[in-house]
């Protein structure tokens, strides 16, 4: 089914939606990028062209080789017109995890008449209540990668009630073809991952929060587990704001015991959003570590 999807479309070119056009574009696609500005767009292809220089530098285990950097980044158009979207057999919308903004970017597609399989990037909204906003909601579903999306092998995908058949199995197609493995889930608060893995990482905040562990021994602990990233570094790479909005999801629909700390609140209230912006629970500088976030430790001095 996957075989008549030969272009793509991306909606928003930040980390998860360059990692989206990067994915889509190494394994052939044609991929159309949108997104506000030409600056937004030019940071977006930096980011692309950074990431796949290092992948060619290690081609034994990623699979991309210097020489096909440039080819793939030939296949990455990019536009701040959304009319330039009609062409494409598929659209992936991957802006803010704000459902106020999704349904504009769904609603304005409906306005163009497009009428393509259309997918979100959500990790937490209902996948029913998007669709309502597009003409044909049989054709709509959720798409939720994982972040690094080039490094991430799984891809969460959801259906809405109104989900058709034709379009699971062509969006199931299409996840394989990007060398996904699809995990399904139903669509209910927080899907399946992320109803397991931010109460997780939200009980990690607290752990620092209270003065139980500072944020490089809670990194630590879960190496015991065999993860390769703490949940401290994971909350950065994810995104605080993204995380705290999927929190609020989930104690929407399941109730106070879903509650985000204040921590986690007073962080992003303050603009630090994790490694999108390079401050988080660590300052972060060029993909790097550069030490904890000197309000956080701030913080938590207070709570000893």
């Amino acid at each position: 089914m996957a075989g008549d999807i030969r272009t793509v479309g991306v909606i928003g070119i930040g980390l998860m939606g360059s990692g989206i056009a990067q994915v889509a574009a190494t394994r052939g696609f044609e991929t159309i990028v949108v997104d506000v500005s030409e600056e937004v767009l030019q940071r977006g292809r930096a980011r692309i062209a950074d990431s796949l220089t290092r992948m060619a530098r290690n081609s034994e285990k990623s699979g991309v080789t210097a020489s096909a950097v440039e080819q793939i980044l030939a296949r990455i158009r990019m536009s701040t017109a959304r009319i330039d979207l009609l062409p494409c057999d598929i659209v992936v919308e991957a802006i803010i995890e704000n459902e106020a903004a999704k349904i504009e970017i769904i609603e304005s597609l409906k306005a163009m008449d497009f009428e393509q399989t259309l997918v979100s990037n959500t990790s937490s909204i209902s996948i029913t209540r998007l669709a309502a906003a597009y003409s044909h909601p049989d054709r709509f579903m959720g798409m939720h990668f994982m972040n690094p999306v080039p490094v991430q092998p799984g891809c969460e995908l959801i259906r809405g009630f109104l989900t058709s058949n034709e379009t699971w199995e062509r969006v199931t197609a299409f996840c394989r073809a990007l060398g996904k493995e699809p995990i399904f889930a139903e669509d209910k608060a927080g899907f399946g991952i992320n109803r397991m893995f931010v109460p997780f990482l939200v009980e990690a905040v607290k752990v620092v929060e209270e003065g139980i562990m500072s944020c490089e021994d809670a990194d630590k602990t879960t190496l015991c587990l065999g993860h390769r990233m703490g949940p401290i570094t994971t909350l950065d790479f994810v995104g605080l704001d993204t995380t705290l909005a999927i929190a609020e999801v989930l104690r929407n629909e399941l109730g106070p015991s879903y509650n985000a700390p204040d921590l986690l609140r007073k962080l992003v209230a303050a603009g630090f959003n994790g490694m999108k912006n390079g401050k988080g629970f660590y300052l972060w500088e060029q993909g790097k570590n550069k030490g904890v976030n000197p309000a956080v430790a701030r913080y938590r001095r207070g709570n000893l």
